[in-house]
């Protein structure tokens, strides 16, 4: 399932543009190799796209796959330069097929 939505997406963004019409630069992030997970659930999103940007620091999902998730943190500090890259593991928040930008967002007041 998740293969087929990250064609869409990329198919997308590879056609998009921003608002003063320039194409949008694709970095690739790796992906967790499924062998270095353990047994996982068929929703387990192993994506580090995931991540979410806090004020001097970017907070990085982490799955265990140290050669993954080392290149990840690697990419991710050079398009943040200046913010440090905190890896957290989220093993939980990715068995529902979730990240760390999907729980960390607003809740309407009231």
């Amino acid at each position: 399932m998740w293969t087929r939505v990250h064609a869409q997406a990329r198919t997308a963004l590879e056609s998009a543009t921003d608002a003063r019409g320039r194409r949008l630069e694709i970095v690739e992030l790796p992906e967790p190799d499924p062998a270095e997970l353990g047994r996982r659930g068929p929703e387990f999103l192993g994506s580090y796209v995931n991540y979410y940007v806090v004020n001097d620091a970017v907070i990085l999902p982490r799955f265990g796959d140290r050669r993954a998730d080392d290149r990840a943190a690697s990419i991710v500090r050079d398009l943040h330069p200046g913010r440090t890259v905190v890896p957290l593991g989220i093993d939980m928040l990715a068995e529902g097929g979730g990240g760390i930008h999907c729980a960390t967002q607003q809740r309407p007041a009231g």
